[in-house]
């Protein structure tokens, strides 16, 4: 990975700590994925707190959705220069401010994080 897209993941994980230590007081782990095809790009993410995952809501988080997905498209196209195009990154940041960046480059569907018909909102295939 070039050095500029190292700037732009680090700027990812210092973005997504800010929002959960002033928004999420208590939060033990998170996650931010990113997918993106030839026709949109979008984002979820998710936190654990109590015991419990919590979505966050893209209508109370204020530019967090939209800015981090302007830096990961461009992560994106950084990464699309020199190797090959990921279709889904997945950030796992913890409260000690460790984190971890995953690329995948073919299934769009991978690490899904949804709360839909009972899942736990945690990526799939993560624990």
């Amino acid at each position: 990975m070039s050095a500029q897209s190292n700037e732009i993941v680090v700027a990812l994980a210092r973005n997504f700590t800010a929002l959960l230590q002033t928004e999420m007081p208590g939060w033990r782990r998170a996650f931010f994925r990113f997918s993106a095809d030839e026709l949109k790009y979008g984002s979820i993410a998710s936190y654990e707190r109590d015991a419990k995952v919590n979505l966050i809501d893209p209508f109370e988080s204020g530019e967090f959705y939209p800015t981090m997905n302007e830096m990961a498209a461009r992560l994106q196209e950084l990464m699309a220069r020199s190797e090959s195009r990921f279709c889904v990154l997945l950030l796992t940041v913890d409260s000690s401010f460790e984190y971890e960046v995953s690329f995948e480059n073919a299934d769009t569907s991978r690490w899904q994080i949804t709360k839909m018909n009972g899942a736990s909102g945690i990526p799939v295939g993560l624990t």
